[in-house]
């Protein structure tokens, strides 16, 4: 498989989001210097995610702090947060300001 790069710069900064922590499709999008315009190609890469688990997508999330997409199904997604105690109630991120890591000050 053929990783563009801007897939692999989707890849590099999803690496960073710590166990415990998630981050957001416009968030990524905003690291990478696309203002969030480019939130649904975000998804789409992390859709195509060779890498998984060590290129955490199921760390990412959308900006409402609902749960978004993942390509082995949702329920799938919540398991794995809920291993790394992160709840989910009603589909949305349980204290989603407290477990949010900003890709943009970290990547300064």
């Amino acid at each position: 498989m053929k990783i563009t790069p801007f897939q692999q710069a989707v890849y590099d900064l999803c690496s960073k989001i710590p166990t415990g922590r998630i981050s957001t499709y416009k968030e990524i999008a905003d690291a990478m210097g696309k203002s969030g315009l480019a939130c649904r190609a975000v998804g789409m890469a992390l859709n195509k995610n060779p890498f998984a688990p060590t290129v955490p997508c199921h760390r990412v999330i959308r900006t409402d702090g609902s749960i978004g997409g993942f390509a082995l199904g949702t329920s799938n997604k919540m398991a794995l947060l809920l291993e790394e105690n992160i709840k989910v109630e009603n589909g949305k991120i349980v204290d989603f300001d407290k477990k949010f890591f900003n890709l943009s000050e970290s990547n300064s």
